[in-house]
Parts: C-alpha cells; structure tokens; sequence
C-alpha cells in the first residue's frame, strides 16, 4: 500500500504527485475526444485507452514510491543538517558564553591548544624537519571492551558493527558505568596520543563533530609520571589542588577554587596517562589508590585512565569498565599514511596546499602504501601506530623501504630500547641499546632453534646471563633486565602470568640473524633450509650480506618450498653471483612455459605459493588478491581436472593449454562454475586440514582458510594493481548482494550474469579472496 497520508504531509512532494496524476488525465481526456471525433479510430482508440489506463496506474504507482523513497532520503539528510547546525550553535553559543563570563577558561583552552597541536614521536632518530598538526594527523583508534555488557543497543549500528567502537561512542552514550574508563594497550599502540587528542578536541569546542551526544566538559590531562612525586607523598593533594599545583595552570592565574567547583558539578573530563609509567610497583599501587580516590570524591565526573596491561593488572582499579585497543586496521593505516604524507609535504612548503602538493603526496602515500601491503611482516607491524609512524619517517626522509628492511628493524629497536625512554624523560639505566640488542639477540636465536616463541624468565636468565655479564661488566640480575625490556621498550610482552614473549615473531626473527651474522654461523640456516620456521629469518639475512651459498642450497633441493624461498631471498640479498642468479630465473621463468608435465607443475606451484603468500590483508579474517589469476596458474587446475575427468579450459582455447608466451598473462573466459571450482580447487591443495560438505543444501567449508571469489564491496574498495596485462580485460567475477553473482569490469561498472553477453564472456578474469573463519585477532 503507498503512503498517500505521508506524502499529503509534505507539501511539496504531494503537489509533485498531484502534477504528475493531472497530466497523464490531460493525455487521457485529449485522447478520447479525438476518438469521440474519429469514429473509424475506435478499435485503436480502444486499444491505446486501455494501454493508457495501465501505464496511468503504473507510472503513478512508480512515481509516488520514488517520491516516498525521496522524502525518506530528505528526512534522513534534514536530520543531519540538523544536528550539524545544533551542534555549531552549541558551540558559537558555548565560545560566546566563555568569553563574556570565563576569561581563564579562553586562556586554559589556549594553553592546551598551544601545548597539544603537535603530533609528537617520541624517540625516533630520523625526524622529519617539521612539526605536523595532530588533529589533522590523528586516526581515530578502534576500542574494545573487555565484557560485551558494556555495548548498548545505540552503539551497535550497522556501520559500527563493520568498523568498530571508538572512544566517542563511550563518551556519547549516557551510561553512568561507563564515566569510569581504562584503556589498555601495547607499547606504541597510542593510548597518550588519543588522550591528547581528546583533550585537544575539547579546548577547541569540537567534540560534536565526533558524536552529538558527548557532553560539553572541561579537559584536564595529567601525565601521571609527571605527578607521580606528589601523589605517593604522606598527604598527597586532592585532585582539583594538584591540578592548580602544576606550573603551567599556576601561569594562567586561575580563579580560586575554578577547578574545584567545575570538578563539584560533574563537568570535567579527567585524562590519566601511563599509570605502567609509574615504575616501582609500590608506588604504582600508591597511585592506583589515589586515583580511585579522586572517582569516589567525584563521581559525576568522567574519568579515562591509560596503561600497559602489565602495569594495571599489579594495580587495578574497581568499579571501572575496561577497553583495549585494537591494532590499525588496513583502512586506518591508508588513512593515516595519507594523512601524514599530506601534512609533511604541506609544511615542507610553508603550508601551501594546491593540487600539485597534493598531487606529490598521494604519490608518495601511493608508493609506501604499496611497499608495506607486499610485504606481509611491515603489515604485521604497520598495525602498530608508533611502528606505522617510523616506517613512515624513514620512507619519507630515508627512502629505506622496502629493499634492506633489516636498517628499518635496526631503527625500531634502536627506539623501543633506547631514546624513547630518554624522550619520554623516564629513569636512565646502565645499558645502551646496542648493549640491550646484543643481548636479546642471544635470546632470539635460542628460541628460533628451539622453534617456539615463549619462554620463562628462568629459562631467558640462564640464556642470557653470561652475554649480560659480558656488556656490563657487573652483575646486573637476567630477570630485572628482562622485566625493564618489558616494561619500558615492550620489546618482550608478557603473553600469560609467566611466559613471555617477543612482542612480534619479526623482531625475533630479525634479533637472530643479526646474531647468526656476526657469529658467522650461516650453517644454521643452512641446515633449515627447507623449515618453514625459518623462513623470514633467511631472508633477513640474505639482506645483510651475499646470499649466494643459501640459494644455491634452495636450488639443489628442487622442492616448491625451497625454491619459492630462493626466489624471495635474491629480491632482497645484499648480492648474488651472476650464474646462481641466471640459474635460479631459468628454473622459475622458463619453467612456466615448459611442456614437461614435472618442470610446469614445480614452476607453478612456486607461483601459486608466492602469490598466497602475498595476499593483502584487509582485516583479522580476510586478505585479497592484487593480480589476476595467469593461465599458468589455472593450467595446472585444467590438468588436474582433467585427470578426474572434467573439462575447464576457456571455451574460446583452440586446445587444452595456453598460447605459447602466455604463461604471465591473465586467464580470460572463465565462466562462473569454473571460477568457482578454481577457488574450491586452490582451497583444497592448499589446506591439509580443509574439508567441504552440505548443510541446507549449501556447501560449507570448514578448515583454516577458505578461498573464494570477492565480493562487490571488496572488489571496489581493494581495485587490482595489474597495470598493463597484455590482454583486452573486461572484469572479474565477484558476488552482490545475496550472493548474486556479478561481473565488475575495468572501468568499475556492474554487470549482471544474465547479461553478460558471449562476447563479453571470453574476456572475464578471476581475482581471489581467502577467509581464515577461526583466525581471531
């Protein structure tokens, strides 16, 4: 039934309805006095009322439903408008309010302004020469809390379920258990810079442009290192006198008691930062008790607190609702390396902002964007902020990406156990960070031949304790050393009460060929050769030095794994002699095009290996294909198919196998059951432990991963990469809603299977997507 009262309510669209109506019944009025005229005309007469009749009716059944949809739409967009221009007056209205009566509040907001506009790294060597701006640099982080009973129905709409809760949700939803927040995070994951963030949001009044519903309150930062001397005093101040002890609220000249009362009528926001920074674990439980303090004594207040896991669980707080952040995932990373690359080239040119400077840093977010999406361990540490942040750096002032990511490495460690413990001014020790790095190298090495990851501070002690001897030359405890490492670098994490870990498989890989090299012990590669274990740290070595004995290991095992290693190691060795490297190609390259069934399968499954290998991932669960799938690649699927008796090559194919010197190209004219039995296919070769079977009349695979067709939204968010092909490409298979399946062409149209014509079929390619159903981050 059409909504006729819905659209009489609205003037407008009502008249548009009425307009329409009155001009299809001047046509059927002007229509039958010319038959009335022309007798003779009275059987055609008849004919075109009746089609008259009918298109009446249904062009006005479709006009009004477009116009009701449009009134929709309209509403939809009023309400925003709405809520835009409420949210500015509040704002004009709250700026008006402070300057007539609050004349400190201007110069405490000024201050803070002053103070936190910069977007700060701390501790890293290679520095760009300007200073960014943080809330044009700042990506909102993804939170999540530690019981799903702190999620309200509110927050649970369609786009946050797809993209995550961030802080604005929790601080816009009316939920008294939720004005008591800890977040919890990993060294460098950017717990001080959301809380900097925010506060500088709320000194610039913009904290409606994130969510209308936060409340106005006043920002108060507290770094918790700083305080720490007068909270664990014998009488420590109450939280509105050490908010005016400070020096920087001290040269504001504030009115008496301004904090207090502000803090007494429940409108402040107070911002507690690295309570793991407090040190000494007495004194971090002295804090924790304070703070806890200051909630009871200013209960209507909101509070957020920030610290490494392992610093609040030796002094937690009650009665607060905990979250964690959640590292960047792959759209925060884009966004963020955009961001920042446009603000650098922005100041390098004295904030100039045209289309040419924006031009060259697309280009180069493009380029460092790419290098770290084919490479699977930067993706595995670009989720990091602080880590995105260096890569960045060294891309952009260094150029160090991504061909010796072993100087990017170096970099890393150099920061995270070094000079971003002098940045942040916490208390020195007695090792430098080359000291510390020769000694976790020791440790990393012993784990890599052990094949395991976590160990006791018993066990790393007896490891390392004649290495530590050795660069300190006094005794200084393996398990104090160890617990600083944790504490203050987050080099090594604590994974459960008593194992420990380094915080990612990389830099344990990366410590132990450093070690390998300067021990002179590449028979220990050697001998791993064919260890999927050791894999990265082949490559990392071959790095740092000729990789010529390593390859020509891999090349006399004859093997997929080995010969796909081989392949990564000379795109990243220091040098190779020139007839190992020859011979390496030839076996890869011309085996491609072989006719000898032994030669092509080795070559291809090389191929496919590496091109699984390099999926790009798009969250926790998913990674998608760059490329299209070659006619080598789908050859080999034609000849095992064959052996079961089936037929899937090409219909347009004059034979069974590809055009000679095709081999690279992109397979074309694959129809949809063949494109998906390709998927089925690769899934089940590649995934021992997979499996398929019917349930409802709907094939479900269970197993580590799946591989499958995209669908739409992933085909247009994730365009291929492929630039010239040497084919004439027409698009690629992928699902629509409801799992229709579609073809997207080059140009980003949409075809409809029905629709597709013959012609268009012989040029239909195949792109792929893998599902880890129990992969969990």
């Amino acid at each position: 039934m059409l909504d006729r009262g819905r659209l009489a309510k609205r003037p407008c669209m009502h008249l548009c309805s009425l307009r329409l109506m009155s001009y299809l019944q001047d046509i059927w009025n002007s229509l039958s006095q010319v038959v009335q005229s022309h007798p003779w005309l009275a059987p055609m007469g008849a004919i075109a009322l009746t089609l008259l009749t009918l298109g009446r009716k249904f062009i006005t059944t479709v006009a009004q439903r477009v116009l009701i949809k449009l009134d929709a739409k309209l509403d939809q967009k009023a309400d925003e408008i709405a809520d835009w221009l409420v949210g500015q007056l509040e704002q004009l209205l709250q700026q008006g309010w402070g300057l007539v009566f609050s004349g400190f509040q201007q110069r405490y907001y000024k201050s803070l302004v002053y103070l936190l506009r910069d977007y700060r790294v701390q501790g890293l060597k290679t520095r760009g020469p300007f200073v960014l701006d943080l809330r044009k640099v700042f990506v909102p982080l993804r939170v999540a809390p530690e019981s799903a009973d702190n999620i309200t129905a509110a927050m649970l709409q369609p786009r946050k379920v797809k993209q995550g809760l961030d802080i604005w949700d929790f601080l816009g939803a009316n939920i008294p258990s939720l004005r008591r927040l800890v977040i919890l995070g990993p060294p460098g994951s950017g717990k001080t810079t959301l809380l900097e963030h925010l506060t500088l949001t709320y000194a610039q009044h913009f904290s409606r442009r994130y969510h209308r519903r936060t409340p106005r309150l006043v920002p108060v930062l507290l770094y918790l290192r700083d305080v720490r001397g007068a909270i664990i005093t014998e009488n420590p101040p109450m939280l509105a006198a050490l908010i005016e002890q400070q020096a920087s609220i001290q040269a504001l000249n504030p009115p008496p008691h301004w904090f207090q009362t502000r803090l007494k009528q429940g409108k402040c926001l107070v911002l507690l930062d690295g309570l793991d920074e407090v040190a000494d674990t007495q004194q971090r439980q002295q804090v924790s008790h304070w703070v806890a303090q200051q909630i009871r004594t200013y209960p209507e207040n909101r509070f957020i607190l920030t610290s490494r896991p392992f610093g609040y669980k030796t002094a937690p707080l009650e009665e607060v609702s905990t979250l964690e952040v959640q590292p960047f995932n792959l759209k925060q990373m884009q966004q963020f390396i955009r961001s920042w690359y446009l603000q650098t080239e922005m100041m390098s040119r004295l904030g100039r902002d045209d289309p040419g400077v924006r031009a060259i840093a697309t280009q180069q977010a493009n380029d460092l964007i790419s290098r770290i999406q084919r490479n699977s361990p930067l993706v595995a540490m670009a989720v990091n902020p602080l880590l995105l942040t260096m890569i960045a750096t060294i891309h952009r002032y260094r150029g160090a990406l991504p061909g010796r990511r072993v100087e990017l490495y170096s970099e890393i460690c150099d920061v995270l156990l070094g000079r971003r413990q002098e940045a942040k001014n916490l208390p020195p020790d007695s090792l430098t960070a080359i000291q510390k790095k020769s000694v976790l190298q020791v440790l990393a090495l012993n784990r890599m031949r052990k094949q395991v990851r976590e160990f006791t501070l018993l066990q790393a002690s007896l490891l390392i304790q004649e290495k530590l001897t050795a660069v300190t030359g006094e005794t200084l405890y393996p398990d104090v050393f160890l617990q600083q490492i944790e504490n203050v670098s987050g080099l090594i994490v604590e994974k459960q009460p008593g194992v420990y870990e380094f915080a990612h498989k990389s830099f344990q890989e990366y410590l132990a060929s450093v070690q390998i090299k300067e021990m002179n012990q590449e028979f220990v590669l050697i001998r791993n050769i064919d260890e999927p274990w050791w894999e990265e740290t082949i490559r990392l070595y071959a790095a740092q030095g000729d990789a010529t004995y390593l390859i020509q290991t891999a090349l006399n095992r004859d093997a997929i794994a080995s010969l796909t290693l081989a392949y990564e190691c000379l795109e990243e060795a220091l040098s190779v002699h020139p007839t190992v490297r020859q011979h390496l190609e030839t076996t890869l390259e011309q085996g491609l095009e072989s006719l000898h069934p032994d030669r092509f399968k080795l070559a291809v499954e090389v191929k496919l290996n590496r091109r699984l290998r390099q999926l790009l991932p798009i969250d926790e669960h998913t990674e998608i294909d760059r490329d299209y799938i070659t006619c080598a690649e789908y050859q080999l699927f034609i000849d095992e198919s064959r052996k079961a008796g089936e037929t899937r090559q090409p219909r347009h194919w004059e034979t069974d196998r590809f055009a000679p010197g095709a081999a690279h190209k992109p397979i074309i004219g694959v129809g949809l059951n063949d494109a998906e039995e390709f998927c089925n296919w690769l899934t089940q070769r590649s995934n021992n432990l997979g499996d398929t079977y019917l349930e409802a009349g709907a094939s479900v695979f269970v197993g580590d991963f799946r591989i499958r067709l995209p669908n739409l939204t992933e085909a247009k968010e994730y365009p291929l990469e492929r630039g010239s092909s040497g084919e004439t490409l027409f698009g690629y298979w992928c699902y629509a809603e409801q799992h229709e399946p579609v073809v997207l062409s080059t140009q980003g149209n949409l075809i409809r299977q029905y629709r597709l014509s013959q012609k268009m079929l012989p040029l239909v390619g195949i792109r792929i997507v893998r599902d880890y159903p129990t992969r969990y981050p």
